[in-house]
């Protein structure tokens, strides 16, 4: 009977890179995803009104995200997906002045959290994002 061998030489740094970028290609979708998801969670307020200069507010109930005023924090959220020291990194969030102390209030106001419960009521979702993603790219 004859002896039949297959060899396959795989160029292992080249194949690092092409599951590195199939990554970042899933990561760049699931931050997208999330961002959606944080976004939509603002609405119009439910609790107590207050001035604001001139202005009427209507402020969120304790524990939901922040009611949309004029809608700058909602538009500030953004995504990023960076490679640090050989790791694939996503980031949802913003750099608005004041999301820290929606997100986590303070002595005087109950927090509005946003980020967190959208990551935290969605990470199943989100892993499967990150897998279509990558499925999904190029390569």
């Amino acid at each position: 009977m004859a002896k039949i061998e297959v060899r396959i030489d795989i160029d292992k740094a080249k194949a690092v890179r092409y599951s590195q970028d199939k990554l970042h290609a899933g990561m760049l979708r699931g931050g997208s995803w999330l961002e959606g998801i944080v976004k939509r969670s603002f609405r119009p307020g439910t609790g107590q009104y207050y001035s604001r200069g001139r202005k009427l507010h209507r402020a969120s109930v304790p524990g939901r995200p922040p009611a949309v005023d004029i809608g700058l924090l909602r538009a500030s959220i953004t995504h990023e997906v960076t490679r640090e020291a050989g790791e694939i990194i996503g980031r949802v969030g913003t750099h608005v002045e004041y999301a820290p102390y929606l997100e986590f209030g303070t002595s005087r106001m109950a927090a509005r959290p946003f980020l967190r419960p959208a990551l935290t009521n969605n990470k199943a979702a989100i892993i499967k994002q990150i897998e279509f993603g990558a499925r999904a790219a190029r390569g």
